[in-house]
């Protein structure tokens, strides 16, 4: 009796240990990174990125990597021409963002419950680090399942990222006479803890 009561304490504590250091990791197959571009002042098209990786530590740190080789349009010398000249990606591979987002204050909501949540992220794009202020709506998707959405339109301006040499290449490229600046962002993240 002695011995399977110590075998069970044993393995609650590694159990409740674990949980204590468990961490938030991004579920690729369910998340989605997306941006918008318009040009010629009317025409507007939808993007996204292939590649994303994110985690978000007991402690409330997020870390979300983004591919910027993996961008996609739908037309592969875009996304050539994108790569080399907008990303540069062989000088700045991936895009950073990172920041507080604590998942924990969320795992009492019943499932299915959504509650606004606003933070300050610090996102790391062609070199230059800006801080991105929004609002998020975190879902409870299930026990140890979450989805986080902006609440509204992300945008971010080019300029902040020095990236408007890159967009007037793109312009002389593709003969428009115009590409705006102002980039809207949109996402969804499904993140299970492990």
């Amino acid at each position: 009796m002695k011995l399977s009561t110590y075998f069970l304490s044993i393995l609650l504590l590694l159990t409740f240990g674990s949980q204590a250091h468990a961490e938030w990791l991004l579920d690729g197959e369910n998340s989605h990174l997306s941006f918008g571009s318009v040009k010629k002042n009317t025409i507007g098209e939808s993007n996204h990125f292939a590649t994303i990786d994110s985690r978000i530590s007991d402690g409330g740190e997020i870390s979300l990597t983004v591919d910027l080789a993996s961008v996609e349009t739908w037309v592969d010398i875009r996304n050539e021409r994108i790569r080399k000249f907008l990303f540069q990606t062989g000088m700045y591979p991936v895009a950073t963002l990172s920041g507080q987002i604590d998942l924990g204050q969320f795992q009492d909501m019943e499932i299915g419950a959504s509650q606004l949540l606003e933070t300050s992220l610090v996102l790391e794009l062609h070199g230059q680090r800006k801080n991105v202020e929004c609002e998020l709506v975190v879902t409870r998707l299930g026990d140890n399942r979450v989805m986080v959405v902006p609440h509204e339109l992300i945008f971010l301006d080019a300029e902040d990222f020095d990236l408007l040499s890159g967009l007037q290449k793109l312009q002389e490229l593709a003969g428009l006479p115009s590409i705006s600046t102002a980039v809207p962002l949109s996402f969804y993240l499904t993140y299970t803890k492990e």
